[in-house]
Order: C-alpha cells, then sequence, then structure tokens
C-alpha cells in the first residue's frame, strides 16, 4: 500500500472511531466524572441513605447491569433487582470496595446455616445419637428429620432468597443483608403499592428508593425470632397462647401476629423497658458472624451479661478499636471524649455503645434514640459468699418463660403443605398439634461452662414431644423429653425470691405442683399435669420427684438436670424457708456460709429425711 493510500486509511479509520465514539459518549450522563446511564431513566429517583447513595456509588455497586448505556435492554443484561441475597452477596454488598469479608462470615454463621437446630432435630428423630456436629441447611436431605425440618423450619435462615419486593415485615424470613439493613419509608411503601396496582400499559415507577442503612429495629429480628425461642415475643411482653383470633377480639391485652398466632400480654423485658433495640447488646461479630462455624448458638453468642453489669472494667480506647468498630463508630457519631468502650470477655469484642469514664462510670447509649443508660454493678447478695457462685445471672432474673407441656407431630401424605428450603408448594405434609401452652419461671439445670466450671442455668422443655406416621417409616413411633437452655430475654431489675428456687418444684424440675414439708421432715410433691403414658413422668417434667436424667435428656452434651444430691442441697434450703424469712438475718448468714450456719442449727429445727 503506498503511503498515501496508507494514511488516507488510517485518518478514515480514526474519523469512524471518534464519530462511534461521541456517539455512545453523548448519551451518557456525568455523575462525579464517572458515566452512569442508570440516570437516564431513574434520574428522579430520591430517599437514598448517604452512604448509599448513586452520587457517591453509582447505580451498579448494588444493581450490577451495565451502567455504560442507556439502551435499556444492554442496561439491564446481567442486573440483580433484589440485590443483598447472599446467592449474589459478595458480588453486591460483600464486593471488594464495599463490604469485602462480610458475606463470607454471614455464610458460616448460624443464622445461615441453623447447624444447631439442625442436630437437635436429627437427634429428636433418632438420626443422630447425639445432638452434635456441624451442618448446612442448604444441604438438607429427604430424610424424616430433614423434610419435617423442610416443612416447618427451613424458611428461618439467611440464605432464604429475597423474591418480592416490599419491607420486612413479621412474615419476613431470609433475604441475606436486606434482613437487618433495609428499610422502607411510609412513602416509599405507599409508591410500591400503587406500582404493583398499576397495569403493564401504565407502569408507575416509585420515585422513593428504599434505605441501606445501619436503622436496625427490633421489627427486623421479629419474623425469625418470634418462633422457636419466641425471643422477639418475649423481650416485648408477649406470650403465645392456643386462642384463636375470633376468641380475642377487639380485646387489647392480645396480640394476633401476621401469620395468625395469638399472644397475649405480660411483662417484657427490662431492657425494652429502657428502650434498648436487639442491636443495643448484639454485636456485629456475632450477629453477622465472625468467620468461624459453631454447632450451637451459645457459641456464636459474645455478650454477655457482665460485659455490662460486671464490678471489674474491661476496655478498650478508640485507637485500640478493629477496622469495622471503628467504622461504625464513626458512621454512628460514637466517639466521645475521656471514654473507653467497654469490651466482651468472650473475645474481647468491643461493644461500641457501652462506655467508661474516666470516674469508672459505665454507660450505655441506645443505637437508635442515642437514650443514655446508667450500667449499674451487681448487689451484694449476687456476688457475696458462696451460695450463689453457680448461678448465671439469668437464673435469678429471668422473670418467666413459655412452657409447652407436649407435641404431637405426625407425617400427612395427603396434606397440603410448603417446601421451605426449595420455596415450593408440595402435597404430603408434617403437622404439629401443641397443647397445654403455660407461663411461669423457667426450670433450672446445669450447663458446664469449660473443663472445670459448671453454672446453674435457665431451661424450658424443649421437646416433649411424640413423632408418628413417619414419611419414610411410617410404622416407627418416636417419644422425647428433651429441655433445652434458654436465655429468655424476660429479664427483670429485683432478681427472684429465694422461696421461688428452693420450694418451687417446676424449677427444679418436677413439673408444674404443689411442695409441701411436713412435720415429720419429708417433702411431698403433687403434680398438676397426669403422668404421661410413655415414661410415666408428669407431662411437663424433666425428671422425676428425687430422681435424674443423664444429658441424653437435653438438646445439649453439656448440660443435664439436676443431680439427687443437688435436690437434697436445694430442698434443705427449702425446708428452712418454710420457717425463716428470706431476709432474715439466718438466711443472710447462710449466704455467706451455709455450712457454718448448719454447725449453729436450732434444736427446733427440722432437718428433711431423704430415706
Amino acid at each position: 500500500m503506498r503511503p498515501i493510500f496508507k494514511n488516507s486509511f488510517l485518518i478514515l479509520l480514526s474519523l469512524v472511531l471518534v464519530y462511534f465514539l461521541a456517539q455512545f459518549l453523548a448519551d451518557k450522563v456525568l455523575v462525579k466524572s464517572s458515566f452512569n446511564g442508570c440516570i437516564d431513566c431513574h434520574g428522579e429517583m430520591e430517599g437514598f441513605s448517604v452512604s448509599h447513595h448513586p452520587d457517591i456509588i453509582g447505580c451498579e455497586s448494588c444493581h450490577l447491569g451495565n451502567s455504560f448505556t442507556s439502551n435499556k435492554d444492554f442496561a439491564h443484561k446481567g442486573m440483580i433487582i433484589i440485590p443483598g441475597n447472599l446467592s449474589d452477596a459478595e458480588r453486591t454488598c460483600g464486593a471488594k470496595n464495599c463490604h469485602s469479608g462480610i458475606s463470607q462470615r454471614i455464610t458460616k454463621s448460624l443464622m445461615n446455616t441453623m447447624s444447631g437446630v439442625i442436630s437437635v432435630n436429627r437427634f429428636a428423630f433418632d438420626e443422630l445419637k447425639k445432638p452434635v456436629g456441624m451442618f448446612k441447611v442448604k444441604d438438607l436431605t429427604q430424610s424424616n428429620a430433614d423434610n419435617h425440618f423442610r416443612n416447618l423450619c427451613a424458611s428461618c435462615h439467611l440464605g432464604n432468597e429475597k423474591i418480592e419486593f416490599g419491607p420486612i415485615t413479621e412474615l419476613s424470613r431470609g433475604g441475606g443483608c436486606n434482613a437487618c439493613h433495609l428499610n422502607y419509608s411510609d412513602e416509599a411503601s405507599e409508591q410500591l403499592i400503587d406500582y404493583q396496582k398499576s397495569t403493564d400499559e401504565e407502569k408507575i415507577l416509585p420515585k422513593i428508593h428504599p434505605q441501606l442503612s445501619l436503622n436496625i429495629s427490633n421489627d427486623h429480628c421479629f419474623g425469625c425470632h418470634a418462633r422457636s425461642g419466641r425471643i422477639s415475643t418475649n423481650y416485648e411482653g408477649w406470650f403465645e397462647t392456643l386462642l384463636s383470633e375470633d376468641e380475642v377480639e377487639d380485646n387489647s391485652n392480645y396480640r394476633v401476629l401476621m401469620d395468625g398466632r395469638v399472644f397475649q400480654k405480660n411483662k417484657d423485658d427490662v431492657h425494652h423497658q429502657a428502650g434498648m433495640e436487639c442491636i443495643d447488646c448484639h454485636v456485629s461479630m456475632e450477629v453477622m458472624g465472625d468467620g468461624n462455624s459453631y454447632e450451637h448458638m451459645e457459641e456464636q453468642v459474645r455478650v454477655q451479661c457482665e460485659d455490662c453489669h460486671s464490678q471489674e472494667t474491661r476496655s478498650v480506647s478508640y485507637d485500640e478499636l478493629d477496622f469495622e468498630s471503628k467504622k461504625i463508630v464513626d458512621l454512628r457519631k460514637l466517639r466521645m471524649e475521656n471514654t473507653k468502650f467497654l469490651v466482651t470477655d468472650k473475645s474481647n469484642i468491643p461493644i461500641i455503645n457501652a462506655f467508661v469514664n474516666s470516674l469508672n462510670e459505665k454507660y450505655l447509649v441506645t443505637k437508635a434514640s442515642k437514650t443514655r443508660l446508667r450500667l449499674k454493678p451487681p448487689v451484694a447478695i449476687c456476688v457475696e459468699g458462696k451460695a450463689h457462685e453457680r448461678l448465671s445471672c439469668s437464673s435469678c432474673h429471668t422473670e418467666w418463660v413459655s412452657h409447652c407441656a407436649g407435641c404431637h407431630t405426625e407425617y400427612d401424605p395427603k396434606l397440603e403443605g410448603y417446601d421451605l428450603l426449595d420455596n415450593k408448594e408440595i402435597v404430603g405434609s408434617w403437622n404439629e398439634t401443641p397443647s397445654d401452652f403455660y407461663v411461669d419461671y423457667p426450670v433450672l439445670g446445669v450447663r458446664k461452662k469449660n473443663i472445670s466450671k459448671e453454672i446453674i442455668d435457665t431451661f424450658i422443655p424443649g421437646m416433649v414431644l411424640t413423632i408418628e406416621k413417619m414419611k419414610n417409616d411410617p410404622n416407627k413411633k418416636i417419644f422425647r423429653r428433651l429441655f433445652a437452655p434458654t436465655f429468655s430475654h424476660t429479664i427483670n431489675k429485683e432478681g427472684r425470691s429465694c422461696e421461688s428456687c428452693h420450694n418451687n418444684p417446676l424449677v427444679i424440675g418436677y413439673g408444674k405442683g404443689t411442695m409441701s414439708y411436713s412435720n415429720n421432715g419429708r417433702w411431698n410433691f403433687t403434680p398438676q399435669f397426669s403422668n404421661h403414658k410413655e415414661d410415666n413422668l408428669p407431662k411437663d417434667a424433666w425428671i422425676g420427684f428425687m430422681k435424674t436424667r443423664d444429658e441424653t435428656s437435653t438438646t445439649r452434651t453439656n448440660t443435664r438436670p439436676f443431680s439427687i444430691e443437688e435436690q437434697k442441697r436445694i430442698l434443705l434450703v427449702g425446708a428452712c424457708l418454710t420457717c425463716h424469712e428470706e431476709k432474715s438475718e439466718v438466711m443472710k448468714k447462710s449466704l455467706i456460709d451455709f455450712e457454718k450456719t448448719l454447725i449453729n442449727l436450732s434444736t427446733k429445727c427440722l432437718l428433711p429425711i431423704w430415706n
């Protein structure tokens, strides 16, 4: 090719490239020196939180797609309509330049794997010898236990996909990052409803975008945590009944949930009374996971009562905070002069809204309302002497728990149901029938905290359960009497009376009923419920009167009911309380040294006879 023709060809090629580049750029909208064609169609959209505004991160950071064109088909190719589900979190919320690493942590957390719930369920169905092991809800099979789980439990994990627009409600399950961080304003909700009602020919696109923010309310937790242990309802002071909606119509003492269950009003948790939200206690490293896998909930939970209410002080300065804690402190504007942040006893994780000042005064600032609350140390009766050294805080300060004295579950091959894991309707499902709900103190038992230390803690009837007519084994029948450790979130400030433990058969594990101490030194127990035909124990009992059971009677391998010797010791104090007031001098002295008090026993005192 001659030079003149060669140069002409290059000039022509350059002009063509310039022309097409000019056409390409003509359709673009300049946002912070980067082209974003999304704004061409959605430029009127508003309502974003500051950190997630398109002017800062664009639209494609969350929704992907192609922001370098105004062509609708090209722009929407590869787009994620509802970002934040765990299936795409690594490419959206957890992308390298956004919240890197958090999606991997959440994937391993118990709120996604449901490992402990799976192992306990399989243990109840005789598919595991012990409720131990690491499991993932996404790997459920079609065994009897797993099929039961699919029908009744599997929706409450963060990996469950959010596939419909709308705010988080009582019926919400899963949704990945959306489960906690998605917020719709009233106006955004109204516009969404108008959009959903509009026809395809006259679509009214919403102009208000929902927010992704740190404004995490108790309502975000409610969908999953109002079931099973019923932590959310307990915390707000509601206990479940077996009543129907028609029976409580126009009665303000009852609340009907969106799923139709009826709850009755009771005393709410003292922290709820003070205006605290769930996130005021529960830190990000336990809620979103810390990158490790755990078998059961109590292993992942990091915050304990003693972290805020202790005589000792564990704290760190702002400069000593880890990167994530520092970022949250800055976003929430929680940094204060001349203060340090309290840290947890487990893992030294900062509680970024709990502080200690130069005068060693401890206080907490609520994350939503910014209310300042004084954190008080335990009173003398909690810490003096040896009498209460094995007691957890909740064993004295839990106001009430829900008891269910019996459940029956069976498989019905003709029942229309739903596979909560595959999210599809099915024929053939499990049907559960609860019975005998009531509210009272928790049962107490023993939990091994570590190799050398045991503590007294709170328990509820986890499964007093009959299983029959199974899908894969219709002739097999299983009866279980399993009690489960609980932190029921019904804490009161005053604590409970001595008699409510030492003279209460329900608390010791015998079940609801009456205890009497005869004038010949013998304890007698009369149960309220009749004995179950399967094991001849009262329907709501954990153990028989002056009998015990091993760790296979619980949903954990490190928990057990009271031994016979422990029962005797509890009832020995109970015998003293039949005559002596708990605030009397002799009972106060017994808290310091009970053995010494026994040495100085009055001749009028009648000690129990055990044989």
